[in-house]
C-alpha cells in the first residue's frame, strides 16, 4: 500500500477500522504513523472543544450584511484590475512569442550549442 492510498483511507476510515494492509504500512512507516497520530490528536481536540450552543435564527442574515459590502468592493477592484491583467497577458504573450526561435533556427544551431549534446557530453554518452 502507498503513503498517499493510506491516509487517504485514515480521513475517511473511523479509528480501528483500517484493513490488514494498511495497519501493516503503519507499523513499517514512520511518517504515516505520524500522520496517523496527528490526525487522532486534531480529531480529539476538536471533540473536546465541541459545543451544543446553535447561533440564532438571524445569525445567517447579519453575516450575509456584513459579508455583502465587503464582496462589493473586492469584485469592483477586480472589475477595475482587468484591463490591467490583460494588458500584461497581452504584453507577456507577445515576448514568449518574439523570444522562441523558429523550428529553422533550432536545426541550424551549431552541435555546440545544442542541449542535446550538452547532455550527452556530460552524462559521459
Amino acid at each position: 500500500m502507498r503513503c498517499d492510498e493510506l491516509r487517504d483511507q485514515l480521513m475517511v476510515v473511523d479509528r480501528g477500522e483500517l484493513p490488514a494492509a494498511a495497519a501493516a504500512h503503519l507499523e513499517e512507516c514512520e511518517e504515516c504513523a505520524e500522520f496517523r497520530r496527528r490526525l487522532e490528536l486534531a480529531a480529539e481536540s476538536l471533540r473536546r472543544h465541541r459545543t451544543d450552543h446553535l447561533p440564532d435564527a438571524y445569525f445567517a442574515q447579519r453575516v450575509s450584511a456584513v459579508a455583502a459590502g465587503e464582496t462589493d468592493q473586492l469584485g469592483w477592484a477586480a472589475v477595475r484590475l482587468l484591463p490591467v491583467a490583460l494588458a500584461l497577458t497581452l504584453v507577456l504573450s507577445a515576448w514568449a512569442w518574439l523570444a522562441t526561435p523558429s523550428p529553422s533556427a533550432l536545426v541550424e544551431q551549431s552541435p555546440t550549442d545544442d542541449l542535446l549534446t550538452w547532455v550527452l557530453e556530460e552524462n559521459g554518452s
